[in-house]
């Protein structure tokens, strides 16, 4: 997908707006997971992500239409509230990356069972495999980008390799560098958050996994 909207300007000194009218920071140094977190930005659309995927699973588990409903419903709280907090007001945005975040964070409950045969709610629901505004259809680099980050995150916790943060945190900005080429409507720098937040979610997944994984006889 090629977008066809100028980039804004990003300014290059620390402590100035990421885009005129962002609430949204730029932070000197290069450590990522040391900046303000999305979280800290919009803690309640936070509560709204986690609603939505719960109700998603719901739908998944046999809920019907009205669980159905209510995920769609806390994912447009958390668009408002994302668009709000962050002072960067791009729907097309923000639905793709609330979409993708409330997906990853399903991904947790599904994590212990078969989910090939979920029923697969009907377009025009945010949340339909169909859809051509899903992240990984958009930048499917910046989706495997974003898995690779959360994998080293969640071997950095074991102590595996000393450089994995470091990678980690290149495969986050290298994924928001791609979706802010595609969907310059928000600036790198809240890009940046996204990815971090959604490479940190899904290391929580994959940590939960490797916890409950059947030991392999020697």
């Amino acid at each position: 997908m090629t977008s066809r909207t100028p980039r804004p300007h990003l300014p290059s000194e620390p402590g100035e707006p990421a885009a005129p009218g962002s609430a949204i920071t730029v932070e000197d140094g290069t450590d990522i997971l040391m900046r303000r977190s999305l979280e800290d930005y919009a803690p309640s659309a936070q509560v709204n992500v986690l609603e939505a995927a719960q109700a998603l699973e719901d739908f998944r588990l046999g809920g019907g239409p009205g669980a159905l409903a209510r995920a769609e419903e806390n994912a447009d709280r958390a668009i408002t509230a994302f668009q709000i907090r962050t002072g960067e007001r791009d729907v097309a945005a923000w639905q793709v990356a609330v979409t993708y975040i409330v997906e990853l964070l399903a991904t947790r409950y599904s994590a212990d069972r078969l989910s090939v045969f979920d029923p697969a709610p009907p377009a025009p629901s945010l949340f339909t495999p169909v859809s051509p505004m899903r992240l990984e259809k958009i930048s499917y680099g910046a989706h495997t980008g974003i898995l690779t980050a959360a994998r080293l995150l969640e071997r950095s916790r074991r102590g595996l390799d000393e450089m994995d943060v470091a990678r980690s945190q290149h495969a986050i900005h290298e994924a928001a560098r791609r979706l802010r080429d595609e969907l310059p409507g928000l600036s790198l720098p809240l890009w940046v958050l996204i990815c971090r937040f959604c490479a940190e979610t899904h290391a929580h997944t994959c940590r939960g996994r490797a916890t409950t994984a059947p030991a392999v006889a020697s």
